[in-house]
């Protein structure tokens, strides 16, 4: 694929030439590739693979804004989208397994640090799972601003997404989450991760840690 840096046969190319070249343009940048007539492949594992992503994709559109944030903030100036390093990160994570257990709820961001350990229990109420936390060591001139915690009820990642996704902050050290609006009795799979100020001012987050837990009946 060959990037444009000028006009090519026209001003602002778009589309097939001839059935022989298509001018297109991703998030800024045009570019030129031969054209061909897409094949529409369906093995069995490129099928896992689109139920994988439709799982992934369904999960995004219904997560708090809380979950969404840590990859928003990764895919400030990239050429891709929080959505697409959703789906990017976890599909690999999730595929070939018979759960969502190895699920990241957070890839990082501007070099933020992770927790030191992660604990989550059956709450005190019906569908509530309580989320503790192993703090990290803070860098010099790093402040730890808060814990963001997520849970959803585990599931076979071929399958359409249930929900929901619950998350919850804690601003104030010892950080402690109560996640609840569960199903009762379900086992869940459980993601926390810190959010810092960095020495410049802007927000940075640590990648995740998960683990499971089964809320209370």
């Amino acid at each position: 694929m060959a990037k444009l840096t000028g006009p090519l046969l026209s001003i602002g190319a778009r589309g097939a030439i001839g059935k022989t070249l298509v001018a297109a343009e991703w998030r800024g940048v045009k570019y030129m590739r031969q054209y061909v007539i897409p094949a529409n492949p369906n093995t069995t594992a490129q099928q896992v693979v689109r139920d994988i992503f439709r799982t992934l994709n369904s999960a995004w559109l219904i997560s708090p804004a809380l979950t969404q944030a840590p990859f928003a903030a990764n895919a400030v100036g990239k050429k891709y989208t929080d959505r697409n390093k959703y789906v990017s990160e976890n599909l690999p994570a999730v595929r070939g397994e018979t759960d969502m257990q190895n699920f990241i709820g957070s890839p990082g961001a501007l070099g933020g640090p992770p927790l030191e350990g992660v604990a989550a229990v059956a709450g005190g109420l019906s569908g509530e799972i309580d989320v503790t936390v192993t703090n990290p060591t803070v860098p010099t001139g790093w402040t730890l601003a808060s814990v963001t915690a997520m849970a959803f009820p585990d599931q076979d990642p071929e399958v359409a997404f249930g929900g929901p996704i619950i998350a919850g902050e804690d601003l104030t050290d010892p950080y402690a989450i109560t996640l609840a609006g569960l199903p009762a009795a379900t086992l869940c799979v459980v993601s926390a991760w810190p959010v810092w100020t960095r020495p410049d001012g802007k927000t940075a987050y640590g990648p995740s840690l998960v683990t499971t837990a089964t809320s209370t009946a």
